[in-house]
């Protein structure tokens, strides 16, 4: 009887599935103690298993989802033995797939190990007991070493590292056993990470977590520091892939937590290469400081520092840098940021200048990073570190470009801008401790830059910013010193002219301070005996009179009605005391101009043309080794106001200032360096009214005058200049519509100044002849000529400046027309003539003109 085809065999019969009984036989009958370790029954047994996977690759996933479905089991019922069995059986095969005969890779247990839904090496991390999550660890560590630059994963399992490094930063502030084996094993699948990166020179992702575990567990000892510095920091590759020491130390003990967390650190070193991943280590390490006070902690810094230092870069200048950032960093304390400044300057020191620029950009920074950011600790900190880093410069000139560049940072006015001119100031009061050849400017030409900044802020800034302006006039006062001999460039020095009459004409922000300074860039200014730069002297001396004479008050109804038709009110910030008294400190200001005139242009006779100025009329300044020193911060008021105002009157009784000036051409022409130097031209040349090169960025010296008494009150009238600059210019909208326009006016204006001028000359040109006349030193055939001169002049209708500013106001009148006839529509086709051409009326107004 033949057999039953339709009846499947029995299961002795039928073709066994090993890996179902290679599997299960790894795990002993009873769990193993966790701590312990595996015996070796089933450390063969686990071989066998992979020795049944190499022969039969494709059963790699059925045997990883029994391990995994253990793994879960045992975790749940917290048979972490068993765990601890599955995990090693794991680690087995991922190391039997780095053989070159292994028919696997890891890639057959990623499904389970790293993705979803699975996940086994998160879920192993992610578990609350330290024992599993250092299992987990190294799971993930040698999942990580069996990967290649050829074959890897690096995306996928940089989260899971990210993760191992969280644990190690908890476990890096615990002490117990548990804790320390978790964080040893987490920092081994961090070192793994690092070493795949550096086969991929590709820098690590999440370089900030793995850094901050690798910190909080290095050991700071001073022990640790003299071994990170003899033999950690010249640590190199070895063949293997280890790290081996240099000649002159070991390589770290991996076996330990600190010792690891070293050798972690040694192998930042291929990625250092780029500074912008220095910065990102240094700020990762400020960061782990910042916490807890630990800025605090002197010693612990400074060896943490040496570590790093030692075992990531040589380069001190990066940590210099990045510390000078950190300075104004969010969050820190006053004496934080000071105890920060320090350790930067203990950072050898190596690019000055540069180093110099980071300070005077970041420690303003500091000072002002929020409201209680300015100690004394940290203001005494601040200043001396912008000492020590101006001395070590040691060169003026290119301190100055320094400070100039980082000064165009600061356009407007704000705390930091403050701030760094008090730095500047700091840094270039110390010019005078320079070596010999850094304490001038080559070849005497100041920065350019810097002049115009502090022009600038001299002259645009209001009284708002009072502290600024004043910080502002000091440290032009400190640069000055470094001229040399003298300014040598004339553009610089009459632009420096220029400042000066722009200060004496803001009456309202004038300080003692700001005549001092004035003072100085005048000395600084002639020093060099240019006899341009004299001449230009000789025409402010007259601008600056005029300026004084103009506060002083008028002596009854006449003397009024004169100074009305002559340009106007009595101009001032509407304070009548301390407008004498700034009157008062402008006629010392020229006293001492004419001093420094006398001597540098070999004329004694202009010391002689000094108003008389008693002491009491100007207390807060006095005349030292000839120049003006301020006294008191501001001027002092009751008596030294009524002794100002009887000072003025007086000077104003003294002279006119065209007979003033009669008198300084004398001088002049009796032997002096500008009598030698111009010969004959020299009397039309000092009649010529003074025009400086105004410093760029800087508006005209008529408007600057307006804004100043403008931002002194309301209730201060214009002055008279300020009133005649206005109504000879076109408003701003005519500006706006007709280009044309303002040209036409402008030409006008320079034609009537002009007018102006060559009237004056005539002017003083008789008064002079008549000075001689009354001295009994003309010749007598010269009265009846000057006589029939001046009645030929009065006679023919000589205009006055009253005149002349009649005229410009007529031609201003008929650019408004002229602009309205060109805001007005088009004629009609049938109509009469449209308006004027705009060339033609230029050709007109020129022709009337002359």
């Amino acid at each position: 009887m033949g057999g039953c085809f339709c009846i499947p065999p029995p299961a002795s019969q039928q073709a066994r599935k090993v890996y179902n009984i290679l599997v299960p036989d790894v795990f002993p009958l009873n769990a193993p103690k966790p701590q312990e370790n595996l015996s070796k029954g089933v450390e063969r047994k686990i071989e066998k298993l992979a020795e049944y996977l190499q022969k039969q690759p494709a059963r790699a996933g059925k045997v990883s989802r029994r391990l995994t479905r253990r793994i879960k089991k045992e975790l749940t019922n917290r048979q972490y033995g068993y765990v601890k069995v599955a995990v090693r059986a794991y680690r087995v095969l991922l190391a039997k797939s780095l053989e070159e005969e292994s028919p696997f890779t890891y890639g057959f247990f990623a499904k389970e190990l790293i993705e979803e839904p699975d996940t086994v090496i998160l879920t192993l991390l992610a578990h609350p007991d330290p024992f599993v999550q250092a299992l987990g660890a190294d799971l993930l560590a040698s999942y990580i070493q069996a990967q290649s630059a050829v074959d890897h994963q690096m995306r996928s399992v940089e989260p899971l590292v990210t993760r191992a490094s969280g644990l190690a930063q908890k476990g890096g502030s615990e002490q117990g056993a548990s804790a320390q084996a978790t964080t040893l094993a987490c920092l081994r699948a961090v070192d793994s990470f690092v070493g795949l990166c550096q086969e991929l020179k590709t820098l690590p992702p999440n370089l900030e977590e793995i850094e901050k575990a690798v910190l909080l567990n290095l050991d700071t000892s001073p022990a640790a520091v003299t071994r990170a510095a003899s033999g950690g920091g010249a640590a190199a590759m070895g063949p293997d892939g280890a790290l081996a020491g240099a000649a002159g130390g070991p390589a770290p003990d991996t076996s330990t937590v600190p010792g690891l967390a070293h050798s972690v650190l040694l192998r930042f070193q291929p990625f250092l290469q780029d500074i912008g991943t220095v910065y990102r280590v240094m700020e990762t390490m400020f960061t782990i400081l910042d916490e807890k006070g630990r800025w605090q902690q002197t010693d612990y810094v400074q060896r943490l520092m040496a570590i790093v230092q030692s075992s990531c870069s040589d380069q001190p200048f990066p940590l210099f840098t990045a510390l000078m950032r950190h300075c104004s960093a969010p969050g820190l304390g006053p004496d934080e940021r000071a105890v920060v400044a320090g350790l930067a300057l203990q950072q050898p020191s190596v690019y000055s200048l540069s180093a110099f620029s980071m300070a005077l950009q970041e420690l303003p920074r500091a000072l002002t990073a929020d409201a209680n950011a300015s100690t004394t600790k940290l203001r005494t900190a601040v200043m001396a570190a912008v000492r020590k880093l101006a001395l070590e410069v040691g060169d003026a000139g290119q301190m100055c470009e320094a400070i100039s560049s980082v000064l165009r940072q600061h356009a407007t006015p704000t705390k930091t801008a403050q701030a760094c001119l008090e730095c500047s100031l700091v840094a270039c009061e110390a010019i005078p401790s320079f070596p010999e050849p850094g304490r001038t400017f080559p070849g005497g030409h100041a920065p350019a830059q810097l002049l115009q900044q502090l022009a600038a802020i001299i002259g645009v800034w209001g009284p708002a910013e009072a502290d600024s302006r004043a910080t502002a006039v000091a440290l032009l006062g400190a640069v000055l010193p470094a001229c040399g001999p003298g300014l040598r460039d004339e553009k610089q020095a009459l632009g420096l002219m220029d400042l000066v009459l722009q200060m004496a004409r803001n009456v309202a922000l004038g300080a003692p301070a700001d005549v001092a300074t004035m003072s100085r860039v005048l000395s600084a200014c002639l020093a060099s005996r240019q006899p341009e730069l004299l001449l230009h002297g000789v025409r402010l001396s007259r601008a600056l009179a005029e300026e004084a004479l103009k506060l002083a008050p008028a002596e009854g109804a006449a003397a009024a009605v004169e100074r009305a038709a002559a340009g106007g009110e009595r101009p001032g910030s509407g304070d009548d005391q301390a407008d004498y008294q700034w009157g008062a400190a402008l006629l010392l200001l020229l006293n001492n101009l004419l001093s420094g005139l006398a001597a540098t242009a070999n004329c004694q006779g202009l010391a002689q043309l000094r108003f008389t100025v008693p002491p009491e009329a100007c207390s807060s300044l006095k005349e030292e080794g000839g120049l003006l020193v301020a006294v008191s911060p501001v001027f002092e008021g009751g008596a030294a106001a009524a002794a100002a105002e009887a000072c003025l009157r007086g000077a104003a009784k003294q002279w006119s200032i065209e007979h003033w000036y009669g008198k300084a051409l004398d001088a002049l022409c009796k032997g002096s360096l500008l009598e030698t130097h111009f010969s004959h031209s020299l009397q039309n040349l000092v009649f010529e009214p003074f025009a400086a090169h105004p410093l760029p960025g800087l508006p005209s010296t008529q408007q600057l005058a307006v804004q100043g008494q403008a931002g002194a009150g309301a209730g201060a009238a214009p002055s008279a200049s300020a009133s005649s600059a206005l109504a000879g210019a076109p408003s701003g909208g005519m500006v706006q519509s007709s280009s044309n326009a303002a040209l036409i006016t402008s030409k006008l204006e320079a034609m009537a100044r002009n007018r102006v001028a060559s009237i004056r000359r005539e002017r003083l040109n008789l008064q002079h002849v008549m000075d001689m006349l009354g001295d009994g030193e003309a010749d007598e055939s010269t009265a009846p000529g000057a006589q029939g001169a001046a009645a030929h002049s009065n006679g023919n209708g000589a205009v006055s400046p009253r005149d002349v500013a009649l005229t410009v106001a007529e031609a201003v009148a008929a650019l408004d027309a002229v602009a309205g006839l060109d805001k007005a529509p088009p004629p009609a086709a049938a109509g009469g003539p449209g308006p004027l051409e705009m060339a033609e009326l230029v050709q007109r107004v020129e022709a009337v003109t002359g």
